[in-house]
């Protein structure tokens, strides 16, 4: 056990030792048995990036990854057999437990010790800005260590959330988790016969109110877990609640018609708590979806595919989510991850070319080891054809994930607290409990304000219960 508090962190081969099989979500379940710790002889060299020339007698590289990237260090290893490295499990800041936060807070106050992480896999996107600005300001600006062309290729907007106002680039994106419709093609044939899949709000829940009247307890989505709304909804309509508009300052409205507009169309077609479960998306049985707004990792995840209980391979067909009620052809985002580097670390060059290696390198970015689309555009196509005995119709699917991946909304900021995890703590239980959602917008604006303000932000809104606490 390495030391760190509440067993969250484990050396890789203590794990082993401790549990030698774990399910995981993605498309694999078997957790692969690793290489061990720090690999002593040879030298530290990342291929297809710069060699970093860390010697086996010198300190190892020390990186830290959570249990699902567990085959990304037997990728690793397999191609750099002789690096310096040692990994070090922890739960990756998993659902916002702040990890990192706790210990770069307590180093900044104590010293940074020896053994502290040089390279760190973050599975929150609102972790880089904040660790990367004040009071934190501890990750290392990459924008002097990765080529501009490298740091160019990734797909669409993703790069926003590693890049602080004042334009630091202090992490590289790992695979993306845009948001997509899938759709049971043989359910929703079942259910609507020839009609054409929903690209709109408006026919999405109609499908839904259809549902809820001749076939109740099919479903088109679940509003039951924390990130249900912001992420599927409003971040997917354009809805300005977390919109960075200069440094130090935000635009938060919940009077815009892309958050009124969306909300109100929630509560007319009265799927809330019918087609549209109040119940976690991972508790629902996913042969009774026929449809649902959901990252690329939940084609597999959410529907248990080729699993006992959950739909076979070859079932799940990604279409583009519908178009924001403005008509603008965006979509929201949730999860992937991040890979970060220390500014602490003593050989900075070294653990910037690991992070690029690992977020970019095809050895990595692979079916079988990565469980999201790459977001390095480069990997992308390789990847998505092997997808093609896991989902249905693969050139809809494939060109869907693609595009997808280019087309996530950047007015959704990365801010330094987590959006889900206020509407968790304010919001979620009213609406499992029969609120309007219309009815929620004021309420999260305002906790989504005092959390701006509490991080040093200016918040401006036409709303005065907004900007005024």
């Amino acid at each position: 056990m390495v030391r760190g508090g509440e067993n969250v962190f484990l050396t890789a081969r203590a794990y082993i030792a401790k549990r030698r099989r774990r399910r995981r979500r993605g498309l694999y379940t078997a957790l692969i048995a690793t290489t061990g710790l720090a690999l002593a002889g040879g030298t530290y060299a990342v291929l297809g990036v710069a060699s970093a020339g860390a010697k086996a007698a010198a300190r190892p590289l020390i990186v830290w990854i959570d249990t699902s990237r567990v085959p990304y260090e037997k990728a690793y290893m397999k191609a750099n057999p002789h690096a310096n490295i040692k990994w070090v499990l922890y739960n990756g800041n998993e659902n916002g437990t702040g990890v990192l936060q706790s210990k770069f807070a307590l180093w900044n106050r104590t010293g940074w010790p020896s053994d502290a992480p040089d390279v760190m896999f973050d599975s929150q996107n609102y972790d880089a800005v904040q660790l990367g600005t004040a009071p934190y300001s501890d990750l290392l600006n990459l924008k002097s260590y990765v080529p501009k062309k490298v740091l160019s290729g990734f797909a669409g907007t993703s790069m926003s959330s590693c890049t602080t106002p004042s334009g630091q680039i202090i992490c590289l994106r790992n695979d993306s988790a845009a948001e997509v419709l899938w759709v049971n093609p043989t359910l929703y044939k079942q259910f609507f016969g020839s009609a054409p899949i929903p690209t709109t709000w408006s026919a999405f829940l109609a499908d839904g109110t259809a549902l809820n009247n001749a076939h109740p307890g099919y479903l088109i989505g679940s509003v039951g877990d924390g990130f249900s709304i912001d992420d599927y909804f409003l971040w997917a309509n354009e809805c300005p609640l977390d919109q960075v508009i200069g440094k130090g300052k935000i635009e938060i409205n919940p009077n815009s018609p892309n958050c009124t507009g969306i909300m109100n169309a929630m509560d007319a077609s009265g799927d809330v708590g019918k087609s549209l479960s109040d119940a976690s998306i991972f508790s629902v049985n996913p042969q009774k979806i026929v449809m649902a707004v959901g990252a690329l990792w939940e084609g597999t995840a959410v529907f248990q595919t080729g699993a006992a209980g959950g739909v076979p391979n070859g079932t799940m067909v990604a279409y583009p989510a519908p178009v924001a009620t403005n008509g603008a052809k965006v979509t929201g985002d949730l999860g992937g991850g991040l890979w970060l580097v220390s500014k602490h670390a003593p050989n900075p060059k070294a653990a910037a070319a690991f992070a690029q290696y690992m977020a970019t390198s095809p050895n990595i970015q692979k079916v079988g080891v990565d469980a999201g689309l790459p977001q390095y555009v480069a990997d992308q196509p390789k990847y998505l054809t092997s997808l093609d005995t896991v989902f249905g119709d693969p050139s809809v699917t494939e060109a869907s994930w693609k595009s997808a991946a280019a087309s996530v909304w950047n007015g959704w900021s990365p801010v330094p607290w987590s959006t889900d995890g206020v509407w968790a703590s304010t919001n979620l239980a009213a609406v499992t409990g029969g609120a309007t959602m219309a009815s929620q917008l004021l309420p999260y604006a305002e906790a989504l304000a005092n959390q701006a303000r509490l991080a040093g932000y200016t918040v401006k809104s036409p709303v005065s219960a907004v900007t005024n606490p």
